[in-house]
């Protein structure tokens, strides 16, 4: 809001900023252009380029396609017509072809199941409807389609849109996606953006649901399931028509390819998936042909593996004719080694490639590594479009390849198929560095990872040595790979122990959600084999922590609350060795209530625990003071959720005093647990009307914090984003309207980008930080930008209240209450009525339930609803609410005047202000409520000028409007000249 707004308008309510809680464990807190390419570039970054989607698959020669088979799985070339899919062709177009300007669809499911192929289709049916196609891929993408001018011309006006398909669109760093929307809604015309993924998980979820809705798009996701479960399709019509097809790239004459057998109906379940079948065709077609041709026995077809082992067997046939016609000088060994190699790393520029082939030491005809790579890229070049500037090419499709890292590796079953006792170290030399892992850590291990799930002898020769070793590499592989690694069967317990003693001891925002899973999947194996009840509470703390994290509050109550009867009873058997711990597993069941909405019940196993550790610390300071500061903190955020503000305040000062006392002597121990603690120091200030005390603490809680999350942001940029946000709002009721909205900008930014990563963990924060943000905005005088965040911030709030009301309802009435006062302050008066009305609603009924809790609220939204109502030139219906938020806010202050005044003051002024352009009926009730107003904020004003001098004009204007208005017009006029000068 403007400083020289009205008071009666001042309706905004800022988020209600609950500072981290903190967990024991170990008492851790808790476009420009270039060439051909059209390029987006952000911030001085390259993130994406636009091509012209291809009219025409590659051609592939018969002689190239029986050289190496394998190259007709490949989606680019359209090899196998397009088969079935009709309902998902028609939900497409029927998508494209809706109205709207801008949206995005998510074709999503499991590898194999043929969503390149229909994206491809759908390319091309579009093009022929006349819509422009263009394929995204983002600036890492180090395989180029082919090259085409997508800016040369100037889009056909007439055209009905343009399409961008985004292919593996998980891949893409969720910024740089949001980007590549973003300006799409920039564009001219229609556009609409078909991501393609295998899942849809909690990456889409925090998509869809909060970023493409703030940016107006609307959003729709389609499921692919098995092509061979379809009605009008079955695996030997998929089958059959993939045999015709692969026969007739092959060159393969039709009587021989007519009597290739299709894989028995129940030979495996993978032979539903479409590329699985078309696998099973093409070795099918181009074993009969070579039988036919060089009389020679067929080999066994009738599992996946062992046709993967087929065309695997063909790629080799081609390396060592490569090697016989001297178009390359390595072996067929050295290939395939290189391969291997390839196959872990993924493309690379060329120091990276030469740096891997370097580490896995392939060949065995002593040629350098630069001819190694070299000789590779003859059968592996870089993709079509590409410019020479990356080796390594795997094979593909990606299911080929994972199954070339099992079949070459030594420890499996299948016949036929000799593995390479080369490759049982190359993981490990691949991965090993003194610097620290190389750059293709992630990408080999979540290979090996998904290759793991369908090859068991994998687990035993590559990633249980490779993490017995070497256990911090599942971290440095990030929370999806160690999520993944959690659910194989076969991975010995002591690997995942290993890596769970690297985690580290509190947050960490990119391991959290994987941490959760190897914590549940270690604590159902411990706590199955142990009667213990001393290691029992152990496992159940640590599991809590670790789902608390991870955002899965109730999944951490349920282990808390297993945890602490189990140490009530080892603490009263021996209270020595035992009663610490009961006050940690108390203080975090008092932490996991409160998250999950049980805020009445939360507060007495806190109270116990602070009762517990004060008992101890009296005792013995130097072992319990830290975590009786801990305790206390955690009493001060219960004592405030339940209404009992005053109160609130003296332990969290006194965990400030101990905590500034342990950090003095030890500030890396401590530091981090007092910039908490001064952040929630600001909070309960602020709530007990002692706002210009709160600024203080608050911006040392930010210069902590940001020297904390400058050398480790995954463990403290949460703690950053809670105490920006806190200083946005102290900055705001200080009156430093300009100086406020900075960090609350800030705050945001680190929200959004948490968010993004572990939406169950930060998504409600990002909706506090975003309400923040909108009455930041408002009060620089920005009001039509408040509008976006306040939007989102209710979405969020909306979903999350739906699932789980308890937990999130409370946070409704202030997002409804602000949407309806920015809609009415944008001129849209009678839309703005609606959703202040649902936000008292709310609001009395919770205050209904829990008056000390939630009466300020609900006088808060009384007093925008009569604002809104006014405005809208309702002013009869106005009268009503603007009064009962005037009597509540009246006995509010006679219990708490520091804390509650200022908003009495704001009510009585917006009662006044909504009722000047009326009748006469109620003048003289609104000039009192005026005269009241303005005694409390010349009071006010008298501290706090900068805060509560302009509040105090306002008053004043309108009290000389409203004496105009009643005819005393020398005294509106005396009034006037006072204010003048």
């Amino acid at each position: 809001m403007s400083p020289g707004s009205r008071s009666g308008r001042r309706w905004l309510r800022r988020g209600q900023w609950v500072a981290d809680s903190v967990v024991h464990g170990s008492v851790v807190q808790i476009s420009g252009v270039t060439g051909d390419v059209e390029v987006a570039v952000h911030h001085e970054r390259a993130l994406y380029r636009l091509e012209e989607y291809p009219d025409e698959p590659p051609a592939l020669s018969v002689k190239r396609a029986r050289e190496q088979p394998a190259l007709l799985l490949q989606a680019r070339y359209a090899i196998v017509g397009f088969t079935g899919r009709a309902a998902e062709s028609a939900r497409l177009a029927a998508w494209r072809d809706s109205a709207g300007p801008v949206s995005a669809l998510l074709l999503h499911g499991a590898g194999g199941q043929g969503k390149t192929r229909l994206a491809a289709q759908f390319a091309q049916a579009s093009a022929a409807a006349g819509w422009r196609v263009l394929q995204a891929r983002h600036a890492t993408d180090h395989a180029p389609g082919p090259r085409r001018d997508a800016t040369a011309q100037t889009p056909n006006e007439r055209a009905p849109g343009t399409l961008v398909v985004v292919d593996y669109a998980e891949r893409w760093p969720t910024a740089d996606l949001l980007e590549l929307c973003a300006d799409a809604t920039r564009r001219p015309h229609r556009t609409r953006v078909l991501l393609v993924a295998r899942p849809a998980g909690v990456w889409w979820q925090t998509l869809s649901g909060n970023e493409l809705d703030r940016l107006e798009i609307e959003t729709d996701r389609l499921a692919l399931g098995p092509l061979a479960d379809e009605d009008s399709t079955s695996v030997l019509a998929l089958f059959t028509a993939a045999r015709d097809c692969f026969a007739a790239a092959l060159d393969v004459p039709a009587d021989v390819s007519a009597d290739v057998p299709a894989p028995p109906p129940a030979a495996d379940a993978g032979f539903r998936e479409a590329l699985t079948v078309h696998m099973a065709a093409l070795a099918a077609v181009d074993a009969r042909h070579r039988r036919s041709t060089e009389d020679r026995p067929g080999p066994a077809l009738g599992t996946p593996a062992e046709v993967s082992a087929y065309l695997l067997t063909r790629e080799r046939a081609h390396w060592q004719k490569l090697h016989a016609q001297q178009r390359i000088r390595a072996d067929a060994d050295a290939i395939g080694q290189c391969a291997y190699t390839a196959a872990l790393t993924g493309p690379q520029a060329h120091p990276r490639a030469l740096d891997a082939i370097i580490r896995a030491a392939p060949g065995s005809t002593g040629e350098p590594p630069d001819r190694l790579l070299r000789d590779h890229a003859v059968p592996y070049p870089e993709a079509p479009g590409g410019e020479g500037t990356t080796f390594l090419e795997p094979l593909q499709p990606d299911r080929l390849a994972e199954d070339y890292l099992a079949l070459t590796t030594p420890g499996h079953t299948l016949a036929g198929y000799t593995p390479d006792p080369w490759a049982t170290d190359v993981p490990r030399r691949l991965l090993s560095g003194v610097d620290g892992p190389p750059a293709w850590t992630r990408n080999a291990l979540t290979v090996l990872i998904a290759a793991a799930q369908r090859w068991p002898h994998l687990v035993e020769r590559q990633l249980t040595p490779l993490l017995t070793a070497r256990p911090e590499l599942a971290l440095q592989a990030g929370g999806a790979a160690l999520a993944a690694l959690s659910t194989l069967p076969d991975l010995p317990l002591a690997v995942l122990e290993a890596v769970e003693s690297r985690l580290p001891a509190g947050r960490h925002t990119d391991l959290d959600p994987g941490s959760a899973a190897l914590a549940d999947r270690l604590a159902r194996h411990r706590l199955a084999r142990t009667e213990d009840p001393l290691a029992r509470a152990r496992i159940c703390d640590g599991l809590a922590e670790r789902l608390y994290y991870a955002g899965l509050r109730a999944e951490a109550l349920a282990a808390a609350a297993d945890a602490v009867p189990v140490w009530r009873d080892l603490a009263r058997a021996d209270p020595a060795a035992h009663e610490a711990s009961l006050g940690s597993a108390l203080s975090n069941l008092g932490v996991f209530l409160s998250e999950v909405g049980r805020r009445g019940e939360a507060l007495a196993p806190v109270e116990e625990s602070v009762g517990v550790y004060r008992r101890l610390a009296a005792a013995d300071p130097a072992a319990y003071e830290p975590r009786l500061a801990t305790a206390l903190n955690n009493l001060g955020l219960r004592l405030s959720e339940v209404g009992r503000r005053g109160e609130a305040l003296a332990p969290v000062e006194e965990s400030v005093g101990v905590y500034r006392r342990l950090a003095a002597a030890d500030p890396a121990a401590y530091e981090p647990r007092l910039a908490t603690a001064l952040n929630n120091l600001g909070l309960r200030l602020s709530e007990v009307g002692r706002r210009g005390e709160a600024l203080a603490p608050a911006e040392e809680s930010v210069q902590v914090h940001r020297r904390l999350a400058a050398a480790n942001p995954a463990a403290y940029e949460p703690g950053l984003a809670s105490a920006l946000s806190s200083l946005g709002a102290f900055l705001s009721e200080a009156g430093r309207w300009e100086e406020g909205l900075a960090p609350t900008q800030e705050a945001v930014t680190v929200r959004r980008r948490l968010a993004a990563a572990n939406p169950a963990a930060h998504e409600r924060h990002l909706a506090l930080a975003l309400n923040n943000l909108g009455i930041r905005l408002s009060e620089a005088g920005r009001s039509e930008e408040a509008l976006a965040p306040v939007r989102e911030a209710l979405d969020v709030y909306r979903r999350l209240a739906a699932a789980n009301p308890a937990a999130y309802e409370h946070y409704l009435p202030q997002a409804l209450s602000n949407l309806g006062v920015f809609l009415s302050k944008l001129g849209h008066r009678e839309e703005a009525v609606t959703p202040v009305q649902e936000s008292v609603e709310v609001a009395r009924r919770l205050a209904a339930a829990d008056p000390a809790v939630y009466e300020p609220g609900l006088a808060l939204v009384l007093s925008n609803l009569g604002a809104c109502l006014s405005d809208a030139g309702r002013r009869e219906e106005a009268l009503a609410p603007a009064q009962e938020a005037v009597a509540v806010y009246r006995r509010l202050a006679a219990a708490d005047p520091a804390a509650y005044e200022p908003n009495l003051a704001m009510a009585l002024s917006a009662f006044a202000s909504g009722q000047l352009p009326g009748g006469g009926r109620v003048w003289p009730q609104a000039l009192e409520a005026l005269t009241e107003a303005v005694a409390i904020f010349d009071r006010l004003a008298r501290t706090m000028p900068r805060a509560y001098g302009g509040l105090l004009r306002d008053a004043l204007s309108t009290m000389a409007d409203l004496l105009h208005a009643m005819g005393h017009t020398s005294e509106a006029s005396r009034l006037r000249a006072v204010l003048s000068q």
